[in-house]
């Protein structure tokens, strides 16, 4: 029967091999970690410059013939009506727990309350 110690070096040659054998794959997986870091770094000018190459006249179909895929994060559009809307808060703050539709300002519209109804019951 095997000492104590002779298990031990056995356990210590078999864990040996076993990391050995790991290494290539945890090298492939820092690199792979540090590469993904860098496509998020991107993500928000790419979608800036997709918003920016719309706004220029270009359409999401020329922009994928070119193999510009939309973006996954577009950037944020400002209301300039933010600090009214919140009171001074910040918009974090004051839309917790309300709802989105109270955000969304009134349609300007020329027709009048009584052109709306009509219409509808027509």
């Amino acid at each position: 029967m095997p000492s104590a110690d002779e298990i031990l070096q056995r356990m210590r040659e078999l864990q040996e091999r076993r990391e050995a054998a790991a290494k290539p794959l945890v090298d492939i997986l820092a690199k792979r970690s540090r590469l993904l870091e860098q496509l998020a770094e991107l993500d928000e000018p790419y979608g800036k410059a997709y918003v920016d190459a719309e706004a220029a006249g270009w359409t999401a179909e020329d922009l994928a013939k070119l193999g510009a895929d939309e973006p996954v994060k577009r950037p944020r559009k400002r209301s300039r009506s933010a600090g009214k809307r919140t009171g001074g808060q910040s918009s974090e703050t004051a839309d917790a727990g309300s709802s989105p539709a109270r955000g969304i300002p009134a349609q300007d519209s020329s027709a009048t309350a009584d052109e709306v109804t009509s219409a509808v019951s027509v």
